[in-house]
């Protein structure tokens, strides 16, 4: 059994290539061969940010900035989201 995942801000998360994404309507879907999962809009925001580039902190801070919260508070939901699709096997 493989160990979860864990993130830090300073991680740059990616999505794996196993993961399938669509939009259905209007609604996000990420799934990979076994589970799928539906995205809110702010789930959805912070999974179009995981680019191989950003750093969690830097997605948080988009989130942040664009839904008007807090950096520290919008971090740590990015945090949550990420590890839970990392083990999920939809983000590295």
């Amino acid at each position: 059994m493989s160990t979860p995942q864990s993130f830090v801000p300073e991680t740059v998360p990616r999505r794996k290539l196993e993961a399938r994404v669509r939009k259905f309507r209007g609604k996000l879907f990420v799934a990979n061969a076994s589970l799928a999962f539906e995205l809110d809009e702010v789930a959805e925001f912070i999974f179009k940010q995981v680019d191989g580039t950003a750093t969690v902190r830097q997605i948080g801070e988009k989130v942040a900035a664009t839904y008007d919260i807090s950096a520290d508070e919008a971090v740590a939901d990015t945090l949550e989201l990420l590890t839970e699709l990392a083990g999920n096997g939809m983000v590295e």
